[in-house]
């Protein structure tokens, strides 16, 4: 049980997110391929993705609550918090609005999960989603910057990354567009830049050092 609660909590995202990305990145470079050396399962494609992405958020949301109610009855004085109801007096909105919620044994155990563990769940969830629908917006009106399945990846390299780091997912997406728009242009004589590669790049960077980044431009204090 330590185990379960300790190192391999730490250590499952990471190894999901990156599958998640490498399979992303097979799927787009080996789009018109009809053969690559390897045979990809049918059932692999962007929407198989999201849906993965999407219920392991939640999974391991769910993991990271059981975690710490192990953590907290196991101990003493932690026990305290497991029995710690919290009534419509505490000076807090969602306890006034939500009493049935909250005032019980384990009310400030249900606050503490929300506020750590499930919260960034929805609220990266609900950035991606924003997103998805403006590309959708976008490739209505400029339908140029798209190939086929392009709408799917830029959603899912969304999902793939927590809030606030897809803040700065976007801000690199627009830098790439930039950059590929220039290099086709003077380079390879050619004006159509599709949105794909500048996916693709802005989240392996930021897999590799969002965090590092969230600190330089200073938005470590939209971290929740």
């Amino acid at each position: 049980m330590d185990f379960l609660f300790g190192s391999f909590l730490t250590w499952l995202p990471r190894i999901f997110w990156w599958l998640v990305f490498v399979f992303a990145a097979i799927l787009y470079i080996f789009r018109n391929k009809q053969k690559l050396f390897f045979k990809l399962p049918t059932f692999l494609n962007y929407r198989f993705l999201i849906k993965s992405s999407i219920i392991f958020r939640i999974f391991y949301a769910i993991l990271l609550t059981a975690g710490q109610y192990y953590i907290w009855s196991a101990d003493a004085f932690g026990k305290l918090f497991l029995n710690s109801p919290l009534n419509s007096a505490v000076p807090l909105s969602l306890v006034q609005k939500l009493p049935w919620l909250f005032n019980h044994p384990l009310g400030y155990f249900i606050f503490y999960s929300w506020g750590r563990f499930w919260l960034n769940v929805f609220v990266s969830i609900g950035v991606a989603l924003l997103f998805f629908w403006f590309l959708k917006f976008l490739k209505k009106h400029k339908e140029r910057f798209f190939e086929e399945g392009e709408i799917e990846l830029g959603f899912l390299c969304m999902l793939i990354l927590n809030w606030p780091v897809n803040l700065i997912y976007v801000l690199f997406v627009f830098v790439f567009v930039v950059i590929s728009s220039i290099f086709r242009s003077i380079v390879l004589k050619r004006n159509l830049t599709t949105l794909g590669l500048p996916f693709i790049f802005s989240s392996l960077i930021l897999l590799i050092w969002g965090n590092a980044l969230l600190m330089f431009l200073n938005l470590g204090i939209l971290k929740i």
